[in-house]
């Protein structure tokens, strides 16, 4: 009696746990930008794309949901279909989810979403194959997508919405060419929701938490490829280079202003392989060589920008190094860089990010590890 009297209490328990899961199936008909020649040439540039996603409905369980506004998160999974141009590939993704209500009225609702993943079987570049398209350049590569849309519920558990989308792939740089693939469509949505979840509103006065001045110090490597960008370069292998290397460390200094908000400064010094060698072409062949005598390092000051979700940051900056000697073809002195941050203790942190330049071309990506050596409650 007394096991199933706790039996029967724990499966009480577990009815009265709100169903935070919810599952949406996504429909895309759209149209990949031209932007680069080898699309312009293209007659049709229409595709379609069909999504399925698994989502959690925050409901204010921690504080940053509130701050939020309970946003959804989850992982999604992409099959993209090119319909007529096929000699792109028919790339699949698997990615991260996370949508934010910006308003509501009554049974209307009006999102952003920001998805992140990783997609596979692209088809590169490969001047052997004659396949000449410059978009892509590896199989595997990074996807990104941005929307905003509206909702409407239709019944206790389906929400139908219509969203404008804006999709990429690009592999960041890591194999060359990578001028990237962008396209815009508009898309259908069905979300089912096997309950409504009302978000927890507290009734007392939510606890405003501290706000810290922090310095940080990180180490940090990355990959690229580079290729001869002269003008003599033969149009039958017109992408040759070479793979560099690239490490650095930075210190930052981040004083936070809001529970949502922090600003910063950084210095940094940078180890870059491609700075320090430059190509040449001799009987049609790309050779690098040492730039320098001797390596030289690149110092770096990067004002920043934080957004803070808990234990998740999403750091903005822009930098500049401060003595980088430039010659043509070499990227400018000012780099942007955008990267996410987790905070897997109270001091111990890693990064991901893409390093970038012209405000549009990534650079490389880079990995970062790093220590929070002093953390102060702001007074």
């Amino acid at each position: 009696m007394i096991l199933l009297s706790i039996v029967c209490k724990g499966q009480e328990a577990d009815s009265l746990k709100p169903k935070l899961w919810t599952t949406s199936a996504n429909a895309e008909y759209g149209m990949v930008l031209p932007t680069n020649i080898h699309l312009k040439s293209y007659p049709h540039k229409a595709f379609a794309a069909y999504f399925f996603e698994f989502l959690k409905q925050t409901n204010g369980n921690k504080d940053w949901e509130s701050l939020y506004n309970y946003p959804q998160i989850g992982v999604g999974f992409i099959a993209v279909d090119y319909l007529t141009n096929k000699q792109l590939g028919s790339p699949y993704a698997i990615y991260g989810i996370y949508n934010a209500k910006i308003k509501q009225w009554n049974k209307l609702k009006w999102y952003h979403s920001i998805n992140f993943g990783i997609s596979f079987n692209s088809t590169p570049y490969n001047s052997d194959l004659g396949y000449l398209n410059s978009s892509i350049g590896s199989k595997t590569n990074m996807f990104i997508s941005l929307g905003t849309g509206l909702y409407y519920e239709i019944g206790k558990h389906f929400d139908l919405g219509l969203n404008l989308k804006f999709n990429h792939l690009s592999n960041g740089s890591l194999k060359t060419p990578n001028r990237g693939l962008n396209s815009v469509a508009p898309q259908l949505s069905l979300v089912y929701y096997p309950e409504r979840v009302a978000p927890k509103i507290p009734d007392t006065v939510r606890v405003v938490h501290d706000k810290y001045n922090t310095v940080e110090f990180s180490v940090f490597a990355a990959r690229k490829s580079e290729f001869y960008k002269g003008t003599d370069r033969d149009p039958s292998n017109y992408y040759q280079g070479y793979i560099y290397n690239i490490y650095g460390a930075e210190a930052f200094y981040f004083r936070q202003y809001s529970e949502k908000s922090a600003y910063g400064i950084g210095v940094g010094i940078t180890q870059d392989d491609e700075y320090n060698h430059t190509m040449y072409l001799e009987n049609g062949f790309v050779y690098d060589k040492k730039r320098f005598s001797k390596n030289q390092v690149l110092a770096s000051i990067i004002p920043s920008y934080r957004l803070i979700m808990g234990k998740l940051y999403i750091n903005i900056g822009a930098g500049y190094y401060l003595f980088k000697k430039t010659w043509k073809y070499d990227k400018t002195a000012f780099f942007q860089r955008i990267g996410l941050q987790y905070q897997v203790t109270d001091r111990l942190f890693a990064s991901f990010g893409i390093n970038a330049y012209d405000f549009h071309v990534a650079n490389y990506l880079e990995w970062k590890l790093g220590y929070t050596f002093s953390k102060k409650v702001r007074k």
